[in-house]
């Protein structure tokens, strides 16, 4: 495909450039996705979701994906990779400084991993400042609206790994998939998925290594998505299901795209 940048020369880059001003970055993970995902399932599907959009929009320049992000906290289980948030920053910032170098004017990351995003709105406000026009998807968080049976229910769940039967079904366990779950840190004290842990009445933070919340690596999200039914398993999956949620983050991103072309910024003062 023409507007995928790795697979054009620098001579074909210049001249989409005449027409081209939006880039997308997709961005990833490589970690642990329990004991039926690979541990690329992150960055392959912000790849395949790119792919899509490319497919079907000429002027938009898709970039290579970025497949280790901030991961830390799933680095319980092995074969987990991270960088420091700090780092990740300069990186994406690195690579939206050259598209902007040639001409770009519009970022927009394609974001497929949590723990990207605090990194992914660092960005866009260093961008922001300059008067470029910078935005993120996070795909997991739109389905989850989109409609009632493709709540996502948590890490590793049945919308997540219906997209891997599509994209890459070998690596994919059926066989191993089954509803997680979370563990207490104390009698008293249950975790939720994320930073927050139900404790009487409220919610506390805290720094929570995978490895607390869950033995098996998949895990419930109670505090991303109180409404879900959190008793549907991974093993009910289907590349029926994961085509059908492609193809609606896909139409949802591009039309996200002819919106996010009529936004122009102009830079601030720190």
């Amino acid at each position: 495909m023409k507007n995928i940048l790795k697979d054009m020369t620098w001579q074909e880059v210049k001249d989409a450039l005449k027409s081209t001003k939006v880039a997308i970055i997709p961005v990833g993970s490589t970690e642990q996705h329990g004991l039926h995902l690979p541990l690329g399932t992150d960055y392959l599907t912000a790849e395949y979701l790119a792919k899509k959009v490319a497919e079907k929009v000429d002027d938009v320049l898709i970039t290579p994906t970025v497949p280790v992000g901030f991961a830390h906290y799933h680095t319980s289980f092995e074969g987990t990779l991270s960088v420091n948030p700090e780092i990740l920053s300069g990186y994406y910032q690195g690579i939206a400084d050259s598209l902007i170098s040639y001409g770009i004017t519009h970022i927009l990351f394609l974001n497929a991993h949590g723990g990207n995003v605090g990194t992914v709105l660092n960005v866009c406000r260093n961008l922001r400042i300059r008067g470029i026009t910078a935005a993120g998807i996070n795909w997991w968080l739109i389905v989850s609206k989109m409609r009632k049976e493709w709540q996502m229910t948590g890490h590793g769940d049945i919308s997540e790994t219906s997209l891997m039967l599509l994209i890459s079904p070998d690596n994919v366990k059926l066989d191993k998939a089954a509803v997680p779950v979370n563990k207490k840190l104390t009698d008293k004290i249950q975790t939720l998925g994320g930073p927050p842990c139900k404790f009487k009445e409220g919610n506390v933070d805290f720094y929570l290594m995978m490895e607390d919340v869950t033995d098996t690596g998949n895990m419930l999200e109670y505090d991303f998505f109180p409404d879900a039914d959190f008793t549907v398993s991974p093993a009910d999956a289907s590349i029926e299901r994961g085509k059908e949620i492609t193809e609606a983050i896909v139409n949802y991103i591009i039309d996200f795209i002819e919106e996010f072309k009529k936004i122009k910024f102009k830079p601030t003062k720190l």
